[in-house]
């Protein structure tokens, strides 16, 4: 038996992951007092019994209580009606009942894990350690720890402490590969159970004609929508697209963007900057800034009565403007240069005759090319027949005087430098149905694995062979 559940540990690392505050997933002492039956013999009372697993009073009330740190988390209020406090214990139980009738099922079947599902079980475990490690070691380092990874795992214990988890870092980190271990037999379960599912004819046709007509009639009136339907396919998987409208075109781009920050500096001229051109007007300063720099004046010392509108003494507020501007400029370029010339040297790379993809795979930072590398075969979509949502409209303007195959120059939206190729016309209509078929099999298998997962869990936590329910231990808690 696990000494804290699951969620419990869910709880607690959601606390640590949105600085919630060690203690979010634990009760404050008023509503420890009010759970009933603390004492630990009372806790070790058996709720469920499966087999040799067992789900203790504990266990239940650990899950009841995120379940209530959730509600409250989202401005829920917690059960307050018997009814409502029944009907939340009895979806605990069915978690709990759940997940250990599934590891008792996989003892049966005898499932074990494989070398390759034991080091995918050590990569998570790896990432999720050094995932609040790092978070906890910035968090020294703000405090000027002198040996930041010793800090780290001083506030990684002090937030365990906090949270009354009862277990120092290492048996934590234990903790955590069990549930881990456990999870990937239930995976391995599933699949066993699910392995012989298939898909009729009848039913990929039946879903590719409803399908199709759904896709048509929403993406005829709101061809926008296209778009996201089409990436999240190409990238993830799932319910293929069937129609596609008119308009669209796929664009492969190279972006790049400055590695620095700006500096505070700089913000703080520009929120100054901002500030005269707000009272002034940005185009009567500029105006009066460039006639003070071709008469070769010097706002600071130049005895002329400027005049802004009404306000006398212009030259002053002229004087302002034009020594700040000048710094906030400078500025900027030192920010934006290297980022301009990366950008140039890749423009003069496709010059020199380098493909498009070689150059994007070299010089692009837009990370959806690393991610999902079938964008840059195929290129990203955009809407040239309406309002695309997703591009910068001027990137849309400069995309639709390229033909296909031809490059753009350096493009600046604000700090990112753009290089856009039109790949082609995406080509618009109804997708037949031999060409998606395959696609559209893996739907209905997913979706017929899921059923029959769905209705042999059912069965299990129904067979009171397995699984032998206490109410009388589990139905005071909340109440």
């Amino acid at each position: 038996m696990n000494k804290f559940h699951w969620k419990r540990l869910l709880c607690v690392l959601l606390a640590l992951s949105l600085a919630l505050g060690a203690a979010a997933c634990s009760l404050n002492d008023d509503e420890e007092a009010a759970t009933p039956g603390d004492a630990a013999e009372d806790l070790d009372q058996v709720a469920v019994q499966i087999g040799d697993y067992t789900v203790t009073k504990g266990d239940v009330i650990d899950q009841y209580d995120y379940m209530v740190q959730m509600y409250s988390y989202y401005g829920m209020s917690a059960p307050t009606e018997t009814s409502e406090i029944e009907a939340m214990q009895d979806s605990v139980i069915s978690t709990l009942v759940s997940e250990k009738i599934q590891l008792y099922e996989a003892d049966l079947m005898g499932i074990t894990l494989s070398e390759e599902e034991m080091a995918d079980v050590e990569a998570q475990l790896e990432d999720a350690m050094d995932y609040y490690l790092d978070s906890f070691r910035s968090q020294a380092e703000d405090e000027g720890a002198a040996d930041p990874d010793a800090r780290a795992l001083e506030i990684f214990q002090e937030q365990l402490d906090a949270a009354e988890m009862g277990m120092d870092v290492d048996e934590f980190r234990a903790y955590v590969k069990e549930n881990y271990v456990d999870e990937a037999r239930r995976t391995a379960l599933q699949e066993k159970v699910t392995a012989g599912v298939t898909a009729t004819d009848d039913e990929i046709k039946d879903y590719y004609e409803e399908t199709l007509a759904d896709q048509t009639a929403s993406y005829t009136s709101a061809p926008a929508d296209y778009l996201s339907a089409a990436e999240s396919f190409q990238m993830n998987g799932g319910s293929p697209v069937l129609y596609t409208p008119e308009g669209y075109v796929r664009i492969r781009s190279i972006s790049i963007t400055p590695e620095a920050d700006i500096s505070d500096d700089y913000t703080t001229l520009k929120t100054d900057l901002d500030a005269l051109a707000a009272e002034y007007g940005e185009a009567a300063l500029n105006a009066l800034a460039e006639k003070y720099i071709a008469q070769g004046a010097d706002p600071a010392t130049t005895a002329l009565n400027v005049t802004l509108g009404d306000i006398e003494g212009g030259a002053e507020i002229v004087s302002e403007y034009v020594e700040k501007k000048a710094q906030a400029d400078a500025m900027y370029e030192e920010y934006i240069k290297d980022a301009r010339a990366k950008a140039e040297e890749a423009y003069a790379a496709l010059e020199g005759g380098a493909s498009f993809t070689d150059v994007l795979t070299e010089y692009g930072e837009d990370d959806i090319y690393t991610t999902y590398p079938s964008f840059v075969e195929s290129g990203l979509l955009m809407y040239m027949a309406g309002e695309d949502t997703t591009w910068d409209e001027q990137l849309v303007k400069e995309a639709g005087l390229l033909k296909a195959g031809e490059y753009s120059a350096v493009i600046q939206i604000d700090d990112v430098f753009y290089i856009l190729q039109l790949v082609g016309d995406e080509t618009a209509g109804v997708k037949a149905l031999d060409d998606v078929y395959d696609d559209i099999e893996a739907v209905i298998i997913s979706r017929n694995a899921d059923t029959l997962w769905n209705e042999t869990l059912d069965a299990w936590e129904n067979d009171t062979s397995i699984a032998t329910y206490f109410e009388d231990v589990y139905r005071d808690i909340g109440k």
